[in-house]
């Protein structure tokens, strides 16, 4: 029989009303204010409307009358700023219970239906109230601007979605789940190095830090703790569902952190692993409520720079990214190099060489052990496999080339621009991680090139 044609349909609704103020005193002193009231179908029906308000307030101080005349100093701005804003970042009818029906049949009371999604009537808008201060500074006619900002956000009615038990019928539900803070700074960094009338090199800059911190959990996400420890708690050594840290949330904590056991190593009497529990003591059993903080996804600093450069005709552009400070838990070394099946795959030669075979070696990975047939004993999260993430990336790099307007070869065709430019992204990565992205999508290296003319 031909397959029926399927299709989908949804619609949502958003209002607002908004309110604005400017205010300038000689561009010396500046204010803005703005109120607004949104409103959206996605929310349940006595929560769908919000009020929202921001402020802010500026000085140029390089507009004061003592400022002029002097040739140092070009802008020094402060600023700061409050404000709240409201999101929503869900798919429609998720505060709705909704019902599939199937109209390809009759029953005796008409067409059948079931329960298709559970929702949420209480369901309301995710609040962020941010405050935010800064200065600008720029120096001799823009050779050195520098940018720094400081800012605290505080989310609180946090929508996510939350794992339900799937004797329900379902897997998730959206919730407001908590409060969370997010705390840092800013800093950004131009300078024209060299201006020149045949040659110009600027450099730029910028680095940014985040504090991630729970400042509260709702019922339902300490109800989703107890599932994830039951989760490895009533599964056995050979489940590979088990082998990848869960995120757990706890007040004080952060969202990003890598949960686990902590781990002394590979016994070299018996090539088990060693466990620490959280009173000190040691055993080579892995314990679901032994699980702490291991690391932290998060990075401690990341950021860009480059290098933007011109010389006569040719043009040079860099671009650079970096992170530092944050950890990951290395799944590829895990299951490509210690739970590996060694009957049924090629493996890495470290699987033999660095595993403990025999009483007295001192190895990075534990013994093999196998089960019923020929399943591979896994292992759960432990602190072995944290490792610190530090990334540097040659981002973009672009070369080109203008020709001058005025050659002979150019006016007898009726060119009045030609540029000429090629170009790579993702050009090279340094890590202190090797992970694999996976067969499907590699790391990419792309190369392109462009011809722009003019008549």
């Amino acid at each position: 029989m031909p397959k029926k044609l399927v299709s989908s349909d949804n619609s949502t609704r958003l209002i607002g009303f908004l309110g604005t103020l400017n205010y300038s005193y000689n561009d010396v002193y500046l204010l803005d204010a703005s109120v607004r009231m949104d409103g959206s179908s996605e929310f349940g029906a006595d929560k769908r409307f919000a009020p929202f308000w921001s402020a802010g307030t500026g000085v140029n101080i390089h507009n004061y009358g003592f400022m002029k005349g002097q040739t140092v100093i070009d802008q020094l701005k402060i600023r700061v700023s409050y404000g709240q804003t409201g999101k929503v970042n869900f798919p429609p009818y998720v505060a709705r219970t909704t019902y599939k029906m199937f109209t390809d049949g009759w029953y005796k009371t008409g067409f059948g239906g079931t329960l298709y999604a559970l929702g949420n009537t209480n369901l309301t808008w995710e609040t962020t109230n941010t405050w935010d201060a800064g200065v600008e500074l720029s120096l001799w006619k823009r050779l050195l601007y520098i940018k720094a900002s400081y800012y605290q956000k505080k989310t609180v009615d946090l929508v996510n979605s939350v794992t339900i038990p799937s004797s329900t019928g379902f897997t998730t539900y959206m919730d407001n789940i908590g409060e969370v803070e997010n705390k840092g700074y800013e800093l950004e960094f131009r300078s024209e190095v060299v201006r020149r009338k045949d040659l110009f090199v600027a450099v730029f800059a910028n680095l940014a830090h985040n504090e991630n911190r729970i400042l509260k959990i709702s019922e339902s996400l300490k109800a989703y703790n107890d599932r994830v420890k039951d989760h490895f708690a009533n599964s056995n050594r050979f489940d590979g569902s088990n082998t990848q840290p869960f995120t757990q949330y706890v007040e004080g904590g952060s969202q990003t952190s890598i949960w686990g056991v902590p781990s002394l190593g590979i016994d070299p009497a018996t090539g088990e692993e060693i466990f620490i529990r959280p009173d000190g003591s040691i055993t080579n059993t892995w314990n679901t409520n032994d699980q702490v903080v291991l690391g932290d996804t998060e990075p401690k600093i990341q950021g860009t720079f480059g290098l933007n450069a011109t010389y006569k005709n040719l043009s040079l552009y860099m671009t650079f990214m970096y992170e530092a400070g944050g950890q990951i838990y290395n799944s590829t070394l895990r299951d490509k190099v210690e739970d590996v099946n060694v009957y049924t795959s090629n493996v890495d030669k470290r699987v033999f060489s660095e595993r403990w075979q025999e009483p007295g070696d001192k190895a990075r990975y534990r013994k093999l052990t196998s089960g019923v047939g020929g399943s591979i004993m896994r292992t759960r999260p432990t602190s072995r496999f944290v490792e610190d993430n530090n990334v540097l990336t040659l981002n973009s790099i672009s070369l080109g080339y203008d020709f001058d307007a005025g050659q002979k070869w150019m006016k007898t065709i009726g060119l009045s621009m030609l540029r000429f430019e090629i170009g790579a992204n993702d050009v090279c990565r340094w890590s202190s991680v090797k992970v694999e992205r996976g067969l499907n999508y590699p790391y990419a290296r792309s190369f392109n090139f462009s011809l722009k003319a003019a008549f």
